[in-house]
């Protein structure tokens, strides 16, 4: 495991930033994130998540990992590229997980409070595959949103979610504005955006 030198702090994380206010913006739309080499992500990790923490995160605040005890590499290679606080899950502002695969832990998200909402967590989730194409063509399942930024219905096809934790995301949403964003990233850097604004239905 290396140190990631592929990352430009100004041009790569602008480029990144612009990419992810533009999902949030328009939920469930796909946007790309800059395509860098990265040398030693570890297994089931997707490497443009790296992009993602970077643009995200500074000595100011906080990341955690989904059930970090058992994933070491993880934690390791993220500590190594971050310089950011590494804390538990319930006090991180960004938490990552693996979305192959529940993670109690998403259960236990920080979502806000009435006088700070906006002090909630942000879930940051590895998938295999974000598609705009529909449910037919592949091996996963759809979201069809609705809400703020979305005009009339936009439908976002995921490969490699567990869909609990979209139903989790409704639970942690359901008093609003207490709730969490979530992010969707796959390995070719394709990011999507679900605000706690966003109602979503699988399909």
């Amino acid at each position: 495991m290396v140190h990631e030198t592929a990352f430009d702090d100004v041009f790569d994380s602008q480029a990144t930033f612009r990419a992810m206010l533009d999902c949030l913006s328009r939920p469930g739309s796909i946007r790309t994130v800059p395509a860098l080499r990265y040398e030693s992500a570890p297994r089931e990790f997707c490497p443009p998540m790296l992009s993602l923490l970077k643009t995200l995160c500074d000595h100011r605040v906080s990341f955690s990992i989904g059930s970090p005890a058992s994933r070491p590499d993880w934690v390791a290679y993220l500590k190594m590229n971050l310089s950011t606080p590494f804390v538990s899950v319930d006090e991180a502002e960004y938490v990552v997980f693996n979305g192959g695969k529940f993670d109690a832990d998403f259960s236990r998200l920080n979502r806000g409070t009435l006088e700070f909402p906006e002090s909630s967590a942000t879930a940051l989730l590895c998938v295999q595959r974000l598609s705009d194409e529909t449910q037919t063509s592949l091996p996963g399942f759809a979201l069809r949103l609705k809400g703020p930024g979305v005009k009339n219905l936009t439908t976002l096809t995921i490969v490699g979610l567990d869909a609990r934790y979209i139903e989790e995301r409704s639970q942690a949403n359901k008093f609003y504005p207490l709730g969490i964003d979530v992010f969707l990233v796959d390995a070719d850097g394709r990011v999507a955006g679900i605000p706690r604004t966003s109602a979503v239905e699988v399909h």
